[in-house]
């Protein structure tokens, strides 16, 4: 799975992860490990990575994650990294025996940055969840990640690492990460279908930007919102339940063309996810 850099805000950062392409510079190899819970932990800057698994046979796929641990301070970056940053990008390209592979996104944080940006991700360290499908119940699947990602603390770099797990179908089930895993996936987002969002949205008519009012039928800490390309959103929080959505980069449009978005929901009943076309809101 690859994701397109996203870059904004100050020069210096830009210009920090734009080495991102210079993976070379920041190679770290992994073997295959002999614990069947978890390949060997590579060391980058501020951070190691490895890759974890449940254990059991697939039913009807393996679980297993791809960890990251960071120093005190430090972050990195979900999927959307904010005003400026460098998600994740993962390759198993060399895996083998796997008929489909899925990476799943824990909920993210806002981080405030020093530069007066924002970024959305994780501090400390994160499990990113792996579902792995086989194409051979039967036989061992190996697990080989080439693994892409930035960490932040007073200086942005980019890092690049290669661990590799085998997933077993004989191996006992529970292991030790287990738990981990099971955590990371509980933080993952629920996908809902639109209808069943528990959320008002209404397009603000006389804001200088394009602007949407979101209210919720349930507690949520924060919200998250994903364009397509060129479209670019900021949220505030102006209730209890109540935010801003602002279309701060956005396309000439003539305000007849759909605007596709997904929008995250955190909160402590819960995260969620969506997809909505926000030109379907009306206006007040």
């Amino acid at each position: 799975m690859q994701i397109p850099f996203q870059f904004r805000a100050l020069a210096l950062k830009t210009a920090c992860l734009a080495a991102y392409a210079s993976f070379s510079l920041f190679f770290q190899t992994g073997e295959v490990y002999c614990d069947p819970a978890a390949s060997a932990w590579p060391e980058g800057f501020k951070s190691s990575a490895r890759l974890i698994a449940a254990g059991g046979p697939p039913d009807p796929f393996y679980r297993a994650g791809v960890e990251l641990r960071l120093a005190p301070g430090s972050l990195t970056y979900w999927r959307t990294p904010g005003s400026a940053g460098a998600p994740p990008v993962f390759s198993f390209d060399a895996s083998s025996n796997i008929a489909e592979l899925k990476v799943l996104y824990p909920g993210p944080s806002r981080i405030e940055e020093g530069d007066g940006g924002e970024a959305f991700g994780y501090r400390e360290g994160v499990v990113f969840p792996l579902h792995v499908t086989p194409k051979d119940a039967a036989s061992p699947v190996l697990v080989d990640l080439k693994l892409s990602y930035a960490v932040c603390a007073k200086i942005c770099l980019p890092q690049h690492t290669e661990v590799k797990l085998t997933l077993d179908p004989k191996a006992a089930a529970g292991l030790p990460e287990a738990g981990e895993i099971a955590s990371a996936e509980a933080a993952v987002p629920a996908p809902l279908p639109a209808r069943d969002a528990p959320v008002t949205l209404t397009r603000d008519a006389s804001a200088a930007v394009p602007t949407w009012r979101l209210s919720s039928q349930k507690a949520i800490e924060d919200i998250f919102v994903e364009g397509s390309s060129g479209w670019y959103f900021e949220t505030k929080k102006t209730g209890p339940e109540e935010f801003l959505i602002l279309a701060v980069e956005h396309p000439e449009t003539d305000g007849k063309g759909s605007i596709p978005a997904t929008l995250t929901l955190i909160g402590a009943q819960g995260n969620y996810e969506f997809a909505v076309d926000l030109a379907d809101a009306s206006a007040k």
